[in-house]
Order: structure tokens, then C-alpha cells, then sequence
């Protein structure tokens, strides 16, 4: 795999940042107002666009019972 751009990393606040050059965002489809996830492997750093979320996906685990259990002279024992 061949580089498109060298680019720096560069203090911004409390982080660091850095610039992803037009050609790789062209390449990428990913625009200034994506939101990425950050992975690291091996020290390879990677960002990959966040897919779109539906309520249901981020609410059904809160209330997911299949491993509640209820037991009702427990309860009354107590």
C-alpha cells in the first residue's frame, strides 16, 4: 500500500491532532462532521466512520431480562 500524504500530529488543547489530507477524505467518503471510532492494533492506528445508530439499537440492552431472575418466595422472604 502506497501513501497518499505525510501529515504531523499536532497539539490541540489537551489532545493531539492531526490532519487528514482532501485526497483521503475524498477516497474515504468521509466528511468534517463524521464521527470515527479509534482502534489500535499492533500499533497501527485506525479510524473507521461510525455507523448509524437507531434508538433501538443503543435502548433494547438496557432493558434485555433474558438473564433477570425472579423469584417470588425469595422476595417474600425477605
Amino acid at each position: 500500500m502506497r501513501a497518499l500524504a505525510t501529515t504531523s500530529l499536532k497539539q490541540w488543547g489537551d489532545s493531539t491532532a492531526v490532519r487528514i489530507p482532501q485526497e483521503a477524505l475524498e477516497q474515504s467518503h468521509l466528511q468534517e462532521t463524521d464521527t470515527l471510532d479509534v482502534f489500535v492494533s499492533n500499533g497501527v492506528i485506525m479510524l473507521q466512520k461510525q455507523g448509524k445508530r437507531k434508538y433501538s439499537d443503543i435502548v433494547k440492552p438496557l432493558f434485555d431480562t433474558s438473564d433477570w431472575k425472579f423469584d417470588r418466595e425469595e422476595a417474600n422472604e425477605r
